[in-house]
């Protein structure tokens, strides 16, 4: 197996630098490298202490994590985020809570042990009263309002909680092809032409 010397910088601790999970693994693991909480339908900039030094013709992909994924509403929506070989800085996971800040009641679903838990550990809010907080606006006249429920942190429902050096997403390298392009008048008599795209083979 061939490999390349991939140089890394690591702020903070030194358990940030992505590891596999297995030694057949083909994606590295990205840590969280502080604490910080994203509420429904916020994307942000999750920070790994990672900076990369690739060789020329190397770039790193940041995918999500399969588990994850399934059990969170997070979502890396730019995935896969590509990392070139020249960049320097700290490498950043775009993370969206796909979790609606309009509750009704498709979270507990997911997970029926909070609807228990609602009248104890949450408080009621309008939503008028949590956006003056949050912006230090007062909501227009005519803008329809509704009730959030406000856990002890104060953030609503829905709110996804990432803990320093937790795994929130994966990368891989991959070699990189910069072609010269030819341009012709037309490219459909050049090699074998299939034809069709975008459901044309079926739908299943």
């Amino acid at each position: 197996m061939n490999k390349e010397t991939i140089i890394v910088y690591v702020e903070g601790d030194k358990d940030l630098i992505p590891v596999t999970a297995s030694a057949g693994s083909a994606g590295f693991d990205l840590r969280s490298r502080s604490s910080l909480v994203i509420e429904p339908g916020e994307t942000v900039l999750i920070p790994t202490g990672i900076r990369f030094a690739m060789p020329e013709g190397i770039e790193a992909q940041v995918r999500p994590r399969s588990g994850l994924s399934l059990r969170t509403s997070l979502r890396i929506p730019n995935a896969p985020g590509t990392i070139d070989s020249d960049f320097r800085d700290e490498v950043c996971i775009i993370a969206e809570n796909t979790n609606s800040l309009y509750f009704d009641g498709s979270i507990l679903l997911k997970d029926p042990d909070l609807a228990e838990k609602m009248h104890q550990e949450y408080t009621p809010i309008h939503f008028s009263e949590y956006f003056r907080r949050k912006t230090g606006h007062y909501l227009a006249f005519g803008v329809s309002d509704h009730t959030l429920y406000l856990d002890k942190a104060g953030h609503p429902v829905g709110s996804i909680y990432i803990e320093a050096g937790e795994r929130i997403a994966q990368v891989i390298f991959a070699k990189v092809i910069h072609p010269e392009f030819k341009q012709v008048d037309k490219v459909a008599d050049i090699g074998r032409n299939r034809g069709g795209g975008f459901g044309s083979s079926g739908y299943l």
